[in-house]
């Protein structure tokens, strides 16, 4: 067996709650609105994709699948308000501040990709 997929050689404990506990990561309602709304989707798509909320290594994995699928599409869909915005005027500071990065960050990361979906729009 590889060390990759090996147990641990000794019992581990994960020090927070677990994503089986109804309050990990702060729960489906908690203060910070942004990562309740993660926690609510995740679970939900874990959900529809057969899946349950438990702490079993398959289910883990099964949502740790859906939470690369979440980021993913967030990834899009930042690209597609920031691409608009950018054809509304809007400037790479201004974005770069909505993001907490500088301009020139949010202009590296993105501009090559709203580039990219103009000139495919354009043809």
């Amino acid at each position: 067996m590889s060390s990759e997929t090996a147990p641990p050689q000794r019992q581990d404990v994960w020090p927070y709650p677990s994503y089986a506990d109804r309050r990990w990561l702060g729960g489906e309602r908690g203060a910070d609105r942004a990562l309740a709304t993660v926690v609510r989707a995740v679970r939900s798509l874990v959900a529809e994709t057969g899946g349950h909320v438990d702490a079993d290594p398959q289910m883990l994995l099964h949502a740790l699948t859906q939470l690369a699928d979440i980021g993913e599409r967030v990834e899009w869909a930042m690209l597609s308000v920031i691409g608009e915005s950018r054809t509304k005027g809007v400037t790479w500071a201004a974005i770069g501040e909505a993001l907490g990065v500088t301009k020139q960050a949010a202009q590296q990361r993105f501009a090559p990709y709203v580039k990219q979906a103009l000139e495919q729009a354009e043809s």
